[in-house]
Formats: structure tokens, C-alpha cells, sequence
């Protein structure tokens, strides 16, 4: 139980919106616990570690994510169940490995399985980034300036690595082992440091003013009920008296237009026509809404819902970009959350569940998405302006395709009050500050509940709004046109273990085949 507890406390954001940066080297120890279990129990039947495993895995699981039952309890459910299966599964497959091929090739296969792990949670049905290892660093992103080389993947290698080194010398190491851990440990947070002296050294191409929104409005009781152009004309006024005739940015939430666009007339739509005062200043807006197209009957379309035979429509959570002068530009979310914005094997689910599926809070149903990432072309003066969409910010390699399609600024726009006052909304704020350190690109974050902040990219946080304040942040930000190493060639550290995984696994199965047929021979 030590193994779970330690990686809890530590956790981003468990501890509340105060930063424990002092717990971070536990990190650095979590899994000494285990693997020592593990080695003492080498000897005895499989089924008495697993039922360590399991129960550490699950603890693990709860520990960080039992805050998803503000939304739903099922949620909690299903990601200890699926999460904790994944990861019972690497530490027995461990096991299995220590015996046929040896410690040395055992371990690997530990390590490049966490990030197996990782891998698939970043592009499968039931993807679920939240507790990727390298997530851990996020309160200390002083400590991970090279995410911008490796991206999050170079934080788990770097977390497994250490644990297993502090696990040698728990087991009895020798001084050179200590100086190895020392290294292990102090090297990397020195190279951060001199890397992040460099990357703060580099130029910004330019800097842009902006105004991020906080509107604390509570998304079961009010947000979905205040109409569309209530909520616009009390933020324009706002944003008017801090508006001049230079240009900048004025960032809202994710759905601050709830009651639908019509994608094909959205440009004349009454709740955005309503921006004019700003708009006419030269300012930009980006913000979040719900649109629609309509469609012809597309049955195979899984995103498509039938109006009558002739009609469907396909409905998509967006960011909606406008400024005056410009063509309307939109961006539909692609990471869907599960259960919430995308059923997988919905016609399946929905048979067996039924409304449950519309009931875990968000934009109900399957949703819309776009293959690639866009970028909102600014126009003058302004930058190119990349917007994930609240869950997108928690995939690393899948935001980073921002700064890859020419994006100098980021806008992450989110609704973080779907699960009340816990650690999610705190954790959620941390993970985007690795997003700001893995492209090296401001960040302008608007929550409609939750905490809004300006993020540097050096992954500090300059101004925020706490939970349950109403308001509006004042910047004026870098930004940068050069994308990062990691953004510009993507998960490297990730696609090599991918590989090396499916390497180690093939060689244990060849061994495995062997072993049989002399035993038949």
C-alpha cells in the first residue's frame, strides 16, 4: 500500500491548488515498495502477487482519480477497473519475464510497458491520459524544461528508471549505486535547469495583449439555462471598458455558446453579431460553442443523428474564432472524453445503458471531429492562435500537432466544474503547464469554472482566477513562431519503447515456444 499512497500524495493537484513541490522526489521512490515485494515473493505462486498488484494498482487508480464522481460515479468505475487492469497486467507480466529471461530484460520490458500503456491510452476507445507517469512532474515543470526535447514520455522513462535504481540500493547497494542514484536523480532537474536557461535566453517574434474570461458559472445549475446572448452582452461589457483600439485576444470558456451554431451561418448568428462593440476595436475572440451541420442521412457516419429519412445532423464541440474583417474560423474538439462526447461501440452501449450515457455530465452524445489540427490564422499584428479543447490538453504528443501546424500561442478553453471543488480541477491547471513547457509557447486559459490562468512557457503560472471567483485576466504574453524538437518531430521517447515493447514481447513469446516444444520433445 505504500507504493499507491506515495504516488497519491504526490500527484498534481491532490494536495489542493497549493503547490507541495517537496513531495515531488517521492516520485523518484513509489515503486520501490512493489518491486521490492515482488523480489521476496519471487518464489511463491503467481496468484499471491497478483492480488498485491491488483490492489495496489486499483489504490493507485482511486487515489488520483476519485474525483471523477462529482460527475459520475461510474466514472471512478471505469477508469480503476480498465487502468487498473492494464497495470496488474505489466507487473505480473514482470514477474513472468524475471523468471524466463532475467532481471536486466525484465525490467525493460517493465518500463517500455508503462509506457505501452501510455501509448494506448493516447489513441484507443477508451483513452484515458490523466495518470500517464509523466504527468507527475506538473507542479514542478522547472524540474522537466527538457519535456521540450522528449516530451511527457522522457518524465516516465526518467520516474521508472529512478525507482528502479533507489529499488537496487534498498536491496542492499553498493556506493558506486548510491552515486548512480544521485545521478539518476540530480542529473536531469541540473539539465532542466540549463536547458531552461537556454530556451528562456531564445527571442520572442512578437507579444500579443489578451483577456481571459472567467465567468464561474455552474454548469448544472446555470450555464446550460442562461441564454446565449445574455451571457455575451454581460462579458462584451466587461471586456469593452478594458479594450483600446491596439489589437489583442479576448479569451472565453469552452461552450460559453451553448444553444448551437449553425456552421454555415454561424458568422451571422445573433450571439455573435453581439461581439461588435470589441470586434469593431480590432480585437479578436476566441471561444467555445456548440455547432451543427446538417447532413443528408449518413448512416455510417457515427457522429451523424437522423432528423427524419432524408435529414441528419452532426453536432461538435468547438472553438470558434472571430475578428472583424476575417472569414468566421471554427475548430471542432477531437479528443472526445468518454461517455460523455463519444460512446465507443454506441449502438452497442446505448442498447445495454441507455440514458446513463447522456448522464456523466458535458455535451452529450457522440460528437464531430476533425482529422488534423488547425490553427486560427490571426490576421495582422495578431499571431497564429492554437486552441485545444479542455481533454485535448492532457494528450502531449496530440496537442503539440498545434505548434506543428504554425501555432505561436496557445488557448486551452475548458469547463472544469463538472466535478466540484476536488484535486481535478487542480490537476487539470498543473497538466497544462506542461503543454505551455513541451512547445515552449505562452498559454491563455480560460475555465468557464474551474482556474483560469496565463502560463509562461517555462510552464509557471503568472495570473490565475481560483475556483468559484468571476473575473477577467489581464497579459500581455511572448510569443514564438520556432516549434519546439518535441513538437516539431513528435513522441519520439514514446514510438522507440512502442517499439522496443513489441521487441521484448516477441523475443519472451519465441522463448516461450522453444521452452514447449523440448518439453514435447
Amino acid at each position: 500500500m505504500l507504493s499507491p499512497l506515495m504516488l497519491s500524495l504526490a500527484w498534481p493537484g491532490n494536495l489542493g491548488y497549493h503547490e507541495f513541490p517537496i513531495l515531488a522526489p517521492l516520485l523518484l521512490v513509489t515503486m520501490v515498495p512493489m518491486l521490492l515485494l515482488e523480489a521476496r515473493l519471487r518464489e511463491a505462486k503467481t496468484r499471491h502477487f497478483a492480488g498485491y498488484a491488483a490492489l495496489s494498482s486499483v489504490l493507485f487508480n482511486l487515489g488520483t482519480t476519485w474525483w471523477v464522481a462529482g460527475a459520475h460515479w461510474s466514472g471512478v468505475l471505469g477508469a480503476v477497473l480498465i487502468n487498473g487492469i492494464l497495470m496488474t497486467t505489466i507487473w505480473l507480466l514482470y514477474r513472468y519475464a524475471v523468471r524466463q529471461v532475467g532481471l536486466r530484460t525484465a525490467l525493460w520490458i517493465w518500463v517500455t510497458g508503462w509506457i505501452a500503456i501510455e501509448l494506448l491510452h493516447d489513441d484507443w476507445a477508451f483513452s484515458f491520459p490523466w495518470l500517464n507517469l509523466g504527468h507527475a512532474f506538473a507542479e514542478v515543470p522547472q524540474w522537466v524544461r527538457w519535456y521540450a526535447w522528449t516530451g511527457p514520455r522522457g518524465g516516465t522513462v526518467w520516474l521508472l528508471i529512478a525507482n528502479v535504481v533507489a529499488w537496487q540500493l534498498a536491496d542492499g547497494g553498493t556506493r558506486r549505486l548510491r552515486r548512480v542514484f544521485l545521478a539518476t536523480v540530480l542529473g536531469p532537474i541540473a539539465l532542466s535547469y540549463g536547458l531552461g536557461a537556454w530556451l528562456d535566453a531564445q527571442p520572442a517574434t512578437g507579444s500579443l495583449r489578451a483577456l481571459v474570461v472567467q465567468p464561474n458559472v455552474d454548469p448544472y445549475t446555470e450555464k446550460f439555462q442562461t441564454p446565449d446572448l445574455q451571457q455575451v452582452r454581460k462579458w462584451v461589457e466587461a471586456c469593452s471598458a478594458l479594450t483600446d483600439s491596439a489589437p489583442g485576444l479576448i479569451v472565453l470558456p469552452e461552450t460559453f455558446l451553448h444553444e448551437g451554431l449553425d456552421e454555415n451561418y454561424a458568422s451571422n448568428w445573433p450571439s455573435l453579431v453581439a461581439f461588435e462593440p470589441v470586434l469593431r476595436k480590432g480585437w479578436a475572440v476566441v471561444l467555445g460553442a456548440t455547432t451543427y451541420r446538417l447532413h443528408g442521412p449518413e448512416p455510417d457516419n457515427p457522429a451523424a443523428r437522423p432528423i427524419d429519412d432524408r435529414r441528419s445532423v452532426t453536432y461538435a464541440n468547438s472553438a470558434v474564432f472571430a475578428r472583424a474583417g476575417l472569414p468566421l474560423q471554427i475548430y471542432h474538439k477531437s479528443k472526445l472524453v468518454v461517455g460523455v462526447e463519444t460512446m465507443p461501440f454506441s449502438r452497442l452501449l446505448n442498447s445495454v445503458l441507455g440514458d446513463l450515457t447522456l448522464s456523466l455530465g458535458g455535451t452529450s452524445g457522440t460528437l464531430a471531429t476533425q482529422s488534423e489540427r488547425s490553427v486560427f490564422e490571426a490576421g495582422p499584428d495578431l499571431p497564429n492562435i492554437g486552441a485545444p479543447i479542455c481533454w485535448e490538453q492532457d494528450f502531449g504528443p496530440f496537442a503539440a500537432e498545434f505548434s506543428r501546424s504554425g501555432a505561436e500561442v496557445l488557448t486551452v478553453i475548458t469547463n472544469d466544474g463538472w466535478w466540484g471543488n476536488t484535486a481535478g480541477h487542480v490537476a487539470h491547471l498543473h497538466y497544462a503547464r506542461l503543454r505551455a513547457v513541451e512547445q515552449h509557447r505562452s498559454m491563455l486559459r480560460s475555465a468557464n469554472t474551474g482556474i483560469s490562468a496565463v502560463i509562461g512557457p517555462d510552464g509557471q503560472v503568472q495570473q490565475s482566477l481560483g475556483w468559484g471567483r468571476e473575473g477577467i485576466l489581464e497579459a500581455r504574453v511572448p510569443t514564438y513562431s520556432e516549434p519546439s524538437f518535441f513538437a516539431r518531430h513528435g513522441d519520439i521517447v514514446g514510438q522507440w519503447a512502442g517499439f522496443a515493447f513489441a521487441f521484448l514481447l516477441l523475443s519472451l513469446l519465441v522463448r516461450r515456444l522453444r521452452g514447449l516444444k523440448r518439453l514435447e520433445s
